[in-house]
């Protein structure tokens, strides 16, 4: 069962469990601090921008995983069904990561998939609601918060890709890992 944990291609417990505090310090921040600021049309979110950016740097596994465990941390601390988030959040994580080669080339890729993300991730989360019964607006109010959350997405992501790369890089440069 842990050999996934042993060879150069798989997971990085060091990853995985940096990747959870941040995203798990973005949940607080998120829910403490992003949801007070008033922006018009709707809101950023941070966790779905960082988890993004965490996936974009450090491929499928460690997004999904991390997303996966950030999720049901939202879960738990939320009143909706268990499981909701943490399933919305793996599946990005998943399919952000599957394009983390794309983003070493090009500096639009981040931007466009982070944002892209960010809709999905919305329209996920109107899905699952709507799905469980739980649906507290409609399709076109679901589409209109999701565009939304994708255009701060954006706007956030020069601001917290670099950074993030940063921090990984710092990170892999402890074990060695060669920048990446």
């Amino acid at each position: 069962m842990w050999e996934i944990f042993d060879s150069d291609e798989s997971v990085r417990v060091r990853s995985v469990v940096a990747a959870v505090l941040v995203l798990l310090v973005a949940i607080v921040a998120q829910v403490s601090v992003v949801a007070r600021f008033n922006l018009p049309g709707g809101r950023l979110d941070l966790v779905l921008v960082l988890l993004a950016s965490i996936a974009l740097i450090e491929g499928p596994l460690v997004g999904a995983i991390s997303g996966f465990v950030a999720g049901l941390a939202g879960d738990l601390a939320s009143t909706h069904v268990l499981g909701q988030s943490a399933l919305v959040m793996c599946l990005i994580g998943y399919a952000v990561g599957l394009v983390m080669d794309a983003a070493e080339r090009s500096v639009a890729v981040p931007l466009a998939v982070i944002g892209g993300a960010s809709v999905l991730g919305t329209l996920g989360y109107a899905a699952m609601t709507s799905l469980l019964g739980e649906a507290a607006m409609t399709g076109g109010e679901a589409i209109r918060w999701a565009v939304v959350a994708g255009l701060y997405a954006v706007i956030a992501t020069p601001f917290v890709f670099p950074l993030l790369l940063r921090g990984t890089r710092r990170l892999a440069g402890d074990r060695g890992r060669g920048g990446r």
